[in-house]
């Protein structure tokens, strides 16, 4: 998945370019090694499709919500974390594997359904609220996702990112500079992963802020815009109000009423979704 750079991409000045030393796993072969082969059999796959357990990676929306959600699953049981990421990573913001704007409609959709299910059943009325309100806002940031039509790849906008207890009126530098001096903010990247001086130019860059006053008040602009958008805009739900009590059940007699014309991506995820939980769909 591609995240596009408008909203949250933040650089790492510090950043060290230690992976080009690190050993790693390369594919191959070793000359005079043999190889054992072992047959499962179809049961046996059944069973182990039931006992791995697949944990995505966390997607890094916005340092608040990324403080706010790891406070709300703080004592959590692990399959409630992994629910609400895998939530995040495969319906409310699909990579490219899934490029039909139908598809991920749906997924996002279904996806909010899941998150009830899970706000519903392992938080309190505060936490609840708080988990939906987060799950919202994320979904709004994918329902505004656009599609590269020449790969398929997906870029969501994502909000700039305020530190946690930084002030409302917040300017992140990267995010000024990738806004105003675009031509800048790329040498500086390249700068910064080649491991090169990139001190001069965010110096350089910081030292012209005084002199351009018109960019923080445009930047802060654009930003309570923006943020206004992703908490006001309201997304239609073919799931809304799902039983969470036959949650499988009931999703399936919805999607009855509004058919899809492509299914298969949904029901994996449903189908992983209630192997979370020690459930088979």
């Amino acid at each position: 998945m591609k995240v596009s750079g408008e909203g949250s991409s933040i650089l790492n000045l510090y950043a060290i370019r230690e992976q080009e030393s690190k050993p790693g796993l390369r594919p191959g072969t070793i000359a005079g090694l043999k190889h054992d082969t072992v047959e499962i059999s179809p049961t046996g796959r059944q069973l182990a499709e039931g006992a791995i357990k697949h944990h995505v990676g966390k997607i890094f929306v916005s340092a608040q919500i990324d403080e706010s959600l790891n406070r709300l699953l703080e004592g959590k049981p692990q399959e409630v974390s992994d629910a609400v990421h895998t939530i995040i990573g495969s319906n409310l913001l699909p990579g490219g594997s899934v490029s039909d704007e139908g598809e991920r409609a749906a997924l996002r959709e279904a996806g909010l359904a899941q998150a009830k299910y899970v706000a519903d059943r392992y938080m309190s009325g505060g936490e609840s609220s708080e988990l939906m309100a987060i799950m919202n806002h994320i979904a709004v940031i994918g329902a505004k996702g656009t599609v590269d039509p020449a790969t398929g790849s997906v870029s969501y906008k994502m909000p700039p990112s305020r530190p946690v207890g930084a002030p409302e009126d917040y300017v992140d530098i990267n995010e000024l500079m990738k806004r105003f001096e675009p031509d800048t903010y790329k040498k500086l990247h390249e700068a910064v992963t080649g491991g090169g001086e990139w001190g001069s130019i965010l110096f350089s860059f910081v030292q012209k802020i005084p002199q351009n006053e018109q960019w923080v008040s445009k930047y802060r602009e654009e930003t309570k815009q923006l943020m206004q958008e992703l908490k006001t805009t309201k997304l239609d739900n073919r799931f809304a109000g799902a039983d969470t009590a036959s949650f499988l059940l009931d999703i399936n007699r919805k999607l009855e009423l509004t058919p899809l014309a492509k299914t298969d991506t949904l029901m994996r995820n449903m189908a992983n979704f209630a192997r979370i939980f020690g459930h088979r769909a």
